[in-house]
């Protein structure tokens, strides 16, 4: 759909967002927040059974959305990974190349990106990074639609490819990121309230932001990716990405490359922060929660997902994710349950 006038649009999602909670506050606060025990803990609510499981991992028993704003040495960065929700990652300062599936981007102070679920993605290697400040929002598809009140269709807006490619990325002007932070530092201090008043007050920290996403991504190509200083590593990587599925080594990938094993190994790690062998089965496993939302066995997941062996997939899902594919795929539907009551 058009966006037609911002403005008018996001204020009449304030109202129909309010409308909605004061219509069914007491529901919200009984199946959709954790309930607060006479103890002063989370008494095991819907929500946390929910969160226990691995279809998220968000913090603070959520699973609809999470904010994060810090400022560090630089000195620990996450290696190349996946989330089953939405990251919109606001990048203030720090390393210099992120890597989207098989595109890297060349980072700039002040830059906004959009991530959809299931796209590995992570900072590359850098020997030195003097402080690292940045922010994000996580949010779950299903959280997206609820916000944009049938006005605007935020998960296909965030996604959509006749804009640009699946990662999302754009630079912001040095007031709009100022806001953005401000926004986040917000919503991160307010984490861990699970109440509907704390909730309803989260929402007037998201609204704003997503205002200015919609302010920024309106008529504006995103960032395109660039070339890299070390193509032979990133060829490697592209080639394990499109082909994770299939028997891969060392030893073959290294004599298609035309390197050494050990050069290989070592350089690999240096690059993604992964071995081989944790990369490949991580990727497997990330295609395999996502092949869990489809119609199809577990046994033609296994299959799919390249695992030989059902009983190590088994193995591998549960070491990874913190469950079985089995408990995985009831609490995807629990949760699309849940969200069809609600909306």
């Amino acid at each position: 759909m058009a966006f037609g006038d911002f403005c008018h649009a996001m204020n009449v999602i304030h109202y129909a967002i309010l409308v909605l909670l004061c219509e069914y506050g007491r529901f919200i606060h009984g199946m959709v927040y954790p309930r607060i025990s006479n103890r002063g803990g989370l008494a095991m609510g819907v929500q946390e059974q929910l969160t226990n499981f691995g279809y998220c991992s968000m913090g603070y028993g959520r699973s609809d959305y999470e904010g994060f704003y810090s400022l560090s040495d630089g000195s620990r960065f996450y290696g190349f990974h996946c989330h089953d929700f939405y990251e919109i990652f606001l990048f203030i300062r720090g390393a210099r190349y992120f890597g989207v599936d098989n595109a890297v981007y060349h980072m700039e102070p002040n830059q906004l990106v959009i991530i959809p679920p299931f796209r590995m993605h992570g900072f590359l290697r850098e020997d030195s990074v003097p402080c690292y400040e940045r922010g994000y929002l996580y949010c779950s598809t299903e959280f997206l639609g609820r916000i944009g009140c049938g006005l605007v269709d935020l998960p296909a807006l965030l996604t959509d490819p006749s804009a640009g490619p699946d990662c999302r990325m754009y630079s912001l002007t040095q007031q709009k990121a100022e806001e953005c932070g401000e926004l986040l530092r917000r919503l991160m201090d307010n984490n861990e309230a699970h109440t509907p008043y704390d909730r309803f007050t989260d929402l007037t920290y998201i609204l704003p932001f997503f205002r200015i996403i919609l302010e920024t991504v309106r008529g504006v190509s995103p960032q395109l990716s660039v070339s890299l200083s070390n193509p032979t590593m990133h060829d490697v990587l592209v080639y394990v990405n499109d082909h994770f599925t299939e028997p891969l080594t060392l030893e073959i990938l290294a004599a298609q490359c035309g390197v050494s094993v050990s050069s290989l190994s070592h350089e690999f790690i240096r690059y993604t922060h992964h071995s081989l062998y944790n990369y490949i089965l991580y990727r497997r496993i990330m295609l395999a929660k996502q092949k869990l939302f489809e119609p199809l066995s577990l046994s033609d997941i296994s299959l799919l997902c390249g695992f030989g062996d059902y009983s190590n997939f088994l193995r591998a899902f549960k070491k990874i994710v913190g469950v079985s594919p089995t408990e995985y795929r009831k609490q995807i539907q629990i949760r699309m349950d849940g969200e069809s009551i609600r909306i």
